[in-house]
Parts: structure tokens; C-alpha cells; sequence
């Protein structure tokens, strides 16, 4: 009877010891399985946002590049009957752009979506978007922009609308009209001089080949994330507006270092 009775207490108290162990180490086997979902909400709550931003940027860069950039070198062909409009409306859609990355950097800081395939994808989009090779702007300006166009509501951060932004640019006292000034003096870089030796037109053209670059990484984005375009429209690649040193850009630096993962690699050159 004693023998059970030892046996049973020493049973107990080893099931005591065990619980005591798993009660120690829990939180560590919990804390990954919450921080995983965390980044898959993180990922699910950005990604449409990202991609409807991407889209309509996008959009407008094919227009652009349609018409030659017509809304920038020569209004009387463009295809906007606004030209001036139009303008600002691709400086909102960029900056909204940049918005929608900078509010998820804000929110996750990326360590948690590195953790995630698609979250680490996503996370080496934008550090592409962000590269010296392939930015339109210095990093630290493309990241201001985007901060300048989070605006806060009901204890939740929000960007911008449209007319908000326009509203916001003519602003005496505006924070934003200087950076955009930055974007607008990048984009005006694409006009040639009048009468200009070759070495203007060269820088000309190098910065519109840039800016078309950029909307290539943006299309790959969308085909990244949405390959069926279920969320959002995906237009043809402007392949017959970029230059073969473009196209080699894309080729061997790309879809090669920086991207490496994406699909369909010939499909953008």
C-alpha cells in the first residue's frame, strides 16, 4: 500500500516537474507560430493596397509611354486633354505609391514578413524600388514623400485621396510641394533642350529609360502577387519603347540579382 502510494506521489510530482518544463518553455514554442501569423495578417491587410497603387502607376506609365511622354515634352500631343492636370495626377500616383511601402514599413518594420516566402519576396521588391540602380528619387525622398501622404483618421493611418493631395500642394505653408518639387524636376529631366548637343538628349532619354524601368518592376510586382489579376488590371510590357541597353538591365541585373525568383523573365525584355 506504501509502495503505491510512494509510487503514485513520485508519478505526481514528476507530472508536476514535466508541467513546470512546459510552462518554461511554451512561449518559446508559441512565440514564432503568433509572430508567423502576425506577418500573414500583416501581409494579407498591405498586399491589395500595394498592388492597387501599383496598378494604376503602372497604368499611367504605358499611357506615358504610348504617347512618347507627350504630357511632359509636348502637351499639344498628349493624350490627357489636361495636360497640366494629368502631371500632378502622376505625382499623386507615385507618391501614393510610395505611401502604401512606407506605411508597411511603418507598420511591420519587415521583420516579421521576412519570416514569410512571399513576405521576403515582397520585402526584396522594395528594397529594389529602393536601390540606386533602379530608384527614381534618392531613397530618403521617395520615403518622405510617402510619409507626407499618410495622414492619420479616427486612430488609424490613411492615405491621402487625390483631392487631398492636390489641396495639400497649393498650401503656402505646404510640407509637401517641396519634395514633389524634387519628383517634378526629375520627370522634366526627360525634356530636351532646344537646339541641345547629345550629351542633354543622352541625359534625357537615360531618365525616361529609367522611369520605364521602374514601371517594369512594378509589373512584375503585380504579376508576382496577383498572377491571375484577380485584384487588379495588368497591362502589356512597353517593350518596343525601351532600348536594348534597358532590356539588358532588366536581363542580367534585374531577373538576375534582384529578383531573381520571378517568373516569366523573358516576358519583360
Amino acid at each position: 500500500m506504501l509502495k503505491e502510494f510512494v509510487e503514485g506521489l513520485g508519478g505526481f510530482v514528476a507530472a508536476g516537474v514535466l508541467w513546470e518544463g512546459v510552462k518554461f518553455i511554451y512561449p518559446e514554442i508559441k512565440r514564432p507560430i503568433e509572430e508567423r501569423k502576425s506577418a500573414k495578417n500583416t501581409l494579407h491587410n498591405n498586399i491589395y493596397p500595394i498592388l492597387q497603387s501599383a496598378s494604376e502607376l503602372y497604368g499611367k506609365l504605358e499611357s506615358l509611354a504610348k504617347e512618347d511622354f507627350s504630357t511632359f515634352i509636348n502637351p499639344e500631343k498628349s493624350n490627357s486633354l489636361d495636360p497640366n492636370h494629368n502631371r500632378k495626377y502622376i505625382y499623386y500616383l507615385f507618391a501614393q505609391f510610395w505611401a502604401q511601402l512606407e506605411y508597411l514599413r511603418l507598420e511591420s518594420q519587415y521583420s516579421s514578413l521576412a519570416k514569410l516566402k512571399k513576405g521576403n519576396q515582397l520585402i526584396r521588391f522594395i528594397e529594389t524600388f529602393e536601390s540606386r540602380k533602379f530608384r527614381i528619387l534618392d531613397r530618403s525622398v521617395q520615403r518622405i514623400i510617402g510619409e507626407c501622404l499618410i495622414g492619420p483618421k479616427d486612430s488609424k493611418f490613411r492615405i491621402l485621396s487625390l483631392n487631398e493631395f492636390l489641396v495639400a500642394l497649393e498650401k503656402e505653408d505646404s510640407t509637401l510641394k517641396p519634395w514633389i518639387s524634387v519628383l517634378e524636376q526629375t520627370l522634366f529631366q526627360i525634356v530636351p533642350l532646344q537646339n541641345s548637343n547629345y550629351e542633354v538628349r543622352k541625359k534625357a532619354n537615360n531618365a525616361k529609360q529609367k522611369i520605364l524601368v521602374y514601371g517594369v518592376i512594378i509589373a512584375a510586382l503585380i504579376d508576382e502577387f496577383d498572377p491571375e489579376y484577380k485584384t487588379v488590371r495588368r497591362r502589356p510590357i512597353y517593350k518596343n519603347k525601351l532600348t536594348s541597353r534597358s532590356k539588358k538591365l532588366i536581363r542580367d541585373l534585374l531577373l538576375t540579382h534582384y529578383i531573381p525568383f520571378v517568373n516569366r523573365k523573358p516576358f519583360y525584355y
